[in-house]
């Protein structure tokens, strides 16, 4: 059974960032409102991303696809993309896929948002 995809975007003006956080599945059907919110991040120039992952449930090849073109978009624009809260079923992927090392990861938003306000303005893994 297919949990929705639910994306909320919050600001965090002390650090320059939006947090996006994201629950549920992200498959064909859904991977295009992360795409679309990501983009519109990206339009009005908020580059500096995390990603709330910690309640992604799945993720097929086309929601990897939306991470990646999320993370390259970003820096293209002088930003960057994190990943907070990888866990579980999406961790698994990562790593099968050879994705965890590739992607800046921390342990949760927290971490991303000490990260953002250290200066961190390159990935650092």
């Amino acid at each position: 059974m297919s949990r929705e995809l639910v994306i909320r975007v919050t600001h965090h003006e002390e650090t320059g960032c939006a947090v996006l956080t994201v629950t549920g599945d992200i498959d064909r059907n859904s991977s295009p409102l992360l795409r679309t919110a990501i983009g519109e991040l990206i339009s009005a120039q908020r580059v500096r991303i995390v990603l709330d992952v910690g309640g992604v449930t799945f993720c097929d090849s086309n929601g990897l696809r939306t991470f990646l073109s999320g993370m390259t978009s970003t820096f293209e624009a002088g930003g960057w993309l994190r990943l907070a809260g990888v866990r579980g079923h999406f961790e698994r992927l990562l790593r099968m896929t050879d994705l965890y090392d590739f992607f800046s990861i921390d342990a949760d938003v927290l971490g991303s948002l000490e990260h953002a306000s250290r200066g961190g303005s390159r990935p650092s893994g």
